[in-house]
């Protein structure tokens, strides 16, 4: 009974490890199935959003009487960043998957870039238009006002801003820092996935009507685009790699039966004796 328990749990072992296998191959193939997407095409500008006040009406709760509030006009000038959405479909291999962008900004003589988001506020998203619009600031008396997660930056009338943008497939979750020097530190959030390197270079400059287009740069050979590439998980490779993983099982438990049956049909020392 112990021979044919023994050449099982031999077999079980063998099955295991190959499905280990087969299942650590899965894994990375489907963390490099993550498209890399292509350099975004951007406008940034400011825009006028004024809007108008209605007039309201309410009751004094203390006299009954009925209160006007009259409606007025408010003038407001604010930046916009509008970004063309590129193809993207959800990895059905890969679950919190989404695609987002990043934009970063710096005074147009400065070499200094500030991230406009970062992992912990969280990345604004593709919408799902042909653009994603996004208000970043609005135009003051003194200048413009950029405010976006935890970052807050004042242009002054007359300055001139810089803009690039990045395109970012992945997912955002918390990491252990083994370098975290506090507890807090220990597990930061965290993107994972492609980017696509930063665009191109646009220079606004902050005037009092805001009508100024902006300057874009040169395109930098290193900032072209890249176009999607989705790759997923090769079924067939990994197929024929069970296929062949299963005759090698087979042909260990053939071999090993063989070698039992071999053994039992040679004459013990004691009988030859």
């Amino acid at each position: 009974m112990k021979k044919p328990f023994r050449s099982f749990l031999i077999c079980i072992m063998v099955i295991g490890l190959i499905l280990g296998v087969i299942a650590n191959l899965c894994t990375v193939y489907a963390e490099t199935s993550i498209p890399k997407p292509s350099v975004p095409e951007f406008t940034v500008k400011l825009v006028d959003t004024s809007y108008d006040e209605p007039t309201t009406y309410s009751i004094d709760p203390y006299t009954g009487e009925k209160l006007t509030h009259a409606g007025s006009h408010v003038e407001r000038t604010s930046l916009e960043v509008r970004i063309k959405n590129q193809p993207f479909t959800a990895s059905k291999d890969v679950e919190g998957i989404s695609f987002f962008y990043n934009i970063r900004v710096k005074g147009h003589f400065s070499e200094e870039w500030v991230e406009l988001y970062r992992a912990s506020d969280g990345y604004p998203t593709q919408s799902d238009s042909e653009y994603t619009v996004m208000l970043l600031g609005t135009l003051g008396e003194n200048g413009l006002s950029l405010e976006s997660g935890t970052v807050a930056l004042s242009i002054p009338l007359g300055g001139q801003v810089d803009f690039q943008v990045e395109s970012m497939i992945g997912g955002v979750s918390r990491v252990y820092d083994p370098d975290a020097t506090s507890q807090f530190g220990m597990y930061p959030w965290r993107f994972s996935g492609e980017t696509s390197g930063w665009s191109t270079t646009q220079t606004l400059t902050i005037s009092a009507n805001g009508l100024e287009e902006p300057e874009q740069s040169q395109v930098n050979p290193n900032e072209t685009s890249v176009p999607n590439q989705q790759s997923g998980i090769p079924w067939t490779e990994i197929s024929l790699f069970a296929l062949f993983s299963g005759i090698i099982a087979a042909l260990l438990i053939a071999l090993i039966y063989k070698r039992k049956a071999i053994q039992r049909q040679l004459p013990s020392r004691d009988a030859r004796i």
